[in-house]
C-alpha cells in the first residue's frame, strides 16, 4: 500500500504544474498566465513535501536537507526582492515585467513644454476632422475607407514621428490641430500637435499629477502603466480631457488656454479608479453638458458638467464605473446615454440623467469594450476576465418605460483593451488577443486566428484596420471565412494599446514612446 501510495502521489505531483498550465490555455483567459510560474513553485513545495515523507533516507537527512531547501528559496526571494524591479505587465496578458534594481527608472516624458504659441501648419490634404474617441458615433466603426487599401501600389507616405511621454490617450483632430495626452514628469499634459508636421503647439499642464503618485501602492495601477488613459473630445472650439486620476480641463483648442478645471473625483469625494481613469468625456450638444466617468464600485457612475462652466448639472449615482466610454444611442425610439458599468449596463436621459433602464452584469475586473448598437434595437456589450459577450435587446414596456431581454450570453467573444466591430450579422473582435468572429444569431465563435495581442481596431465597411500590441498596423478585410490581410505597416515597435485615428487619409498612432503619423493613399 505504501508502495502505491508513494507511486501514486509522486505521478499527482509530476503532473500539477502540467494540468494547471492546461487549465489555463483551456479557459483562454490570458489573465491567468502568472498562475502557471505560480503552480511550478507550488509543485516544487509538493515535491518537497513528498520527499519529506516517502523517500527512503533516513529521517533527520530529510528534514535536514528540506530545510537546506526551503533557506535557499528564501535566500533567492530576498535577492529577488532587492535585485529587482516591478515595472508593470509585459503585454495585456498581465504577466509581470522586472528591470534590475539598480538600472535608472524611465522618466515619463520627453516632450518640451512650448514657450511661445507657434502658428499651425495646413493641414495635409485629404485630412478630415475626427472630433471623438473611436470616431463621431464613439465605436470605431465607419463607412467605406476614405483612403486607397492598396499599400502594395501606393504606401502610406509618413509624415512625421516624434517621441512622447506615457499615456494610453488616443488622438482627436480638428484642421490643424492633433490632441492627446501624455505624462511628463511628475506633471500630466494636454498636448496639442501640429497634424502635419508633429511640432508641439501647445501644452496645459496638471502640476504634481500623475497616476503612479497617487495610487503607488495599487499594484494593478503599477500593472497598467502611467500615465493619462482617456482621449480629448473636440466641440464648439474647445478641448474636453480627463487626466488619470480624475482631473478634468476645458481648454481652447486653439491656444490651449484654460476655460476651466475641476479635479472631478476630488470634489465628488471619491477615488480613482484601480487602474486610472480612461473613460472619454461625452459632449451633449443639445443639453449643453459634457458627460464623465466617476469611480469604480462605488459612488457616482456618470456626473454631467456645464458646458460652459464645469459646474455640476446632474449625478447618476449608480453602482461605480468601469473603464468603457458612455456613447449617446436611440434605443426603442429614445435618445439615451448607454453605459457600461462596473456591475450593469444602463440607458440614462440625457437631460437629468435619471435611469431608463439597467441591466445586471457583475464582474470583479475592468469592462472597457464600447456597447455597440445593432439593428432592431439590439445592444452588444463585450468583455474579458470571464464576463464574455451579452447581447441585449431593449424595447417600450406596456407603462410606457424599458424591457430588457437578454438573447444569449457567450464566452466565444472575450475583448479585453478594445470593442468588438460589426458587419451584417457577425461581430469581430480581438478575443483574448486573436481576431476572432461570432455569429450574432446565437454568440457562438465562428472562426478564431490571427493572434494580433491585445491591440485596437477600426472598421471601415469591411476592412478592419489593426493595431497590433506588438506596434505594427494591418489591414485587411474580414467575413465570415476569415480575414485577408491586404497590408502591414511598421508603425510603431513597442507595446501599444492606445486606439489608432484616422482623419480622413491622415493616420495617427502612438503608444507610452512615440507617436507617428502617416498620410495614405487616395481611394
Amino acid at each position: 500500500m505504501k508502495r502505491f501510495l508513494r507511486t501514486a502521489s509522486l505521478i499527482l505531483v509530476a503532473a500539477f504544474a502540467p494540468l494547471v498550465a492546461l487549465w489555463v490555455r483551456r479557459s483562454e483567459m490570458t489573465h491567468l498566465v502568472w498562475v502557471v510560474p505560480g503552480a511550478a513553485v507550488v509543485a516544487l513545495f509538493l515535491f518537497g513535501l513528498w520527499y519529506a515523507v516517502f523517500d527512503r533516507a533516513p529521517v533527520r537527512a530529510r528534514l535536514r536537507r528540506c530545510g537546506f531547501a526551503l533557506l535557499a528559496f528564501a535566500i533567492l526571494g530576498f535577492a529577488a526582492s532587492r535585485l529587482l524591479r516591478y515595472e508593470g505587465s509585459v503585454s495585456g496578458s498581465s504577466f509581470p515585467k522586472f528591470a534590475w534594481a539598480w538600472e535608472k527608472a524611465t522618466v515619463p516624458g520627453t516632450s518640451p513644454v512650448v514657450e511661445a504659441l507657434p502658428s499651425a501648419s495646413p493641414p495635409p490634404e485629404g485630412a478630415a476632422d475626427l472630433l471623438d474617441f473611436l470616431g463621431p458615433g464613439r465605436d470605431g466603426m465607419g463607412g467605406p475607407p476614405p483612403f486607397g487599401t492598396d499599400w502594395t501600389a501606393r504606401p502610406p507616405e509618413p509624415l512625421w514621428r516624434r517621441p512622447i511621454g506615457k499615456g494610453w490617450s488616443s488622438f482627436t483632430v480638428a484642421g490643424p490641430f492633433a490632441l492627446t495626452q501624455q505624462q511628463i514628469g511628475d506633471d500630466e499634459h494636454v498636448t496639442c500637435l501640429d497634424l502635419a508636421t508633429g511640432r508641439n503647439l501647445w501644452n496645459h499642464a496638471a502640476p504634481q499629477t500623475r497616476l503612479l503618485l497617487e495610487r503607488a501602492e495599487n499594484g494593478g495601477a503599477a500593472m497598467g502603466g502611467d500615465g493619462p488613459r482617456a482621449t480629448p473630445t473636440i466641440h464648439g472650439g474647445r478641448v474636453y480631457a480627463m487626466g488619470s486620476t480624475g482631473v478634468v480641463n476645458c481648454l481652447d483648442l486653439e491656444t490651449g488656454a484654460l476655460v476651466w478645471s475641476r479635479h472631478l473625483l476630488r470634489d465628488l469625494g471619491a477615488e480613482t479608479q484601480k487602474w486610472g481613469m480612461a473613460n472619454s468625456p461625452l459632449v451633449l450638444p443639445e443639453e449643453s453638458l459634457v458627460v464623465f466617468a466617476g469611480p469604480d464600485r462605488s459612488g457616482p457612475t456618470l456626473v454631467a458638467c456645464d458646458l460652459a462652466s464645469g459646474e455640476t448639472r446632474w449625478i447618476h449615482e449608480g453602482g461605480g464605473a468601469s473603464y468603457s466610454s458612455p456613447r449617446l444611442l436611440t434605443l426603442a425610439g429614445a435618445r439615451q446615454i448607454v453605459s457600461v458599468n462596473f456591475a450593469d449596463v444602463c440607458g440614462l436621459d440625457p437631460a437629468t440623467g435619471a435611469t431608463l433602464w439597467r441591466h445586471p452584469w457583475p464582474g470583479t475586473f475592468p469592462k472597457v469594450g464600447q456597447p455597440i448598437a445593432l439593428t432592431g434595437n439590439r445592444l452588444l456589450v463585450t468583455a474579458s476576465y470571464g464576463a464574455g459577450s451579452l447581447l441585449l435587446k431593449i424595447a417600450r414596456s406596456e407603462d410606457g418605460g424599458f424591457a430588457v431581454t437578454p438573447l444569449w450570453k457567450s464566452t466565444q467573444m472575450k475583448t479585453k483593451f478594445s470593442s468588438a466591430a460589426v458587419v451584417g450579422e457577425h461581430a469581430y473582435g480581438l478575443d483574448e488577443g486573436r481576431l476572432a468572429c461570432i455569429d450574432l444569431a446565437t454568440g457562438k465563435r465562428v472562426w478564431k486566428k490571427e493572434k494580433f495581442g491585445f491591440g485596437q481596431h477600426l472598421l471601415f465597411g469591411s476592412w478592419l484596420l489593426v493595431q497590433t500590441e506588438a506596434g505594427e498596423v494591418v489591414l485587411g478585410e474580414v467575413g465570415p471565412a476569415g480575414f485577408a490581410e491586404a497590408a502591414r505597416l511598421p508603425a510603431l515597435s513597442s507595446m501599444t494599446w492606445n486606439a489608432p485615428a484616422v482623419a480622413g487619409r491622415v493616420l495617427l498612432v502612438r503608444n507610452d514612446r512615440e507617436a507617428a503619423a502617416w498620410l495614405l493613399p487616395e481611394p
